[in-house]
């Protein structure tokens, strides 16, 4: 019973030690001590006779790792693309969003008191308000 015990936590250890291993090599999600500056999807489309390569997204980030520009690409053309600006603390205060085109087409502004967004404001690209989003928080006691 013992023998069977320590082969059982044998195999518990390696599992445990494996899945640790292998848990960064597919996670996309961002890494402050990475550095990246800019990722670049590309997509290759093989059928029987071509192969097609289009740029899927451009990601740029800054040095904290907070995403600052996203660019996605539909057709090999611009289809979405957004800028975003941050406080001293990482959070988002601002995200632009341009049309095809490169024009500021909205622009959203957030605002943050004690880490937690309490507003959402959203303009055209006149400055005009289209919405207004207020959060309410409650909290345990």
């Amino acid at each position: 019973m013992t023998i069977i015990r320590k082969n059982e936590l044998a195999f518990l250890f390696l599992a445990l030690l494996f899945s640790l291993c292998t848990s960064n090599i597919y996670s996309q999600e961002k890494s402050k001590d990475q550095k990246i500056k800019k990722l670049t999807v590309i997509e290759e489309k093989h059928d029987s006779k071509t192969v097609t390569t289009k740029k899927e997204s451009e990601t740029t980030y800054d040095n904290y790792g907070n995403i600052i520009e996203q660019i996605l690409y539909k057709g090999g053309e611009v289809d979405t693309h957004f800028k975003y600006e941050y406080d001293a603390d990482n959070n988002k205060i601002k995200e632009t969003e341009y049309d095809k085109k490169g024009a500021v087409y909205r622009i959203s502004e957030y605002k943050i008191q004690n880490g937690q967004r309490t507003e959402k404001t959203v303009y055209d690209s006149q400055k005009r308000l289209l919405l207004k989003k207020t959060y309410q928080y409650t909290y345990f006691q």
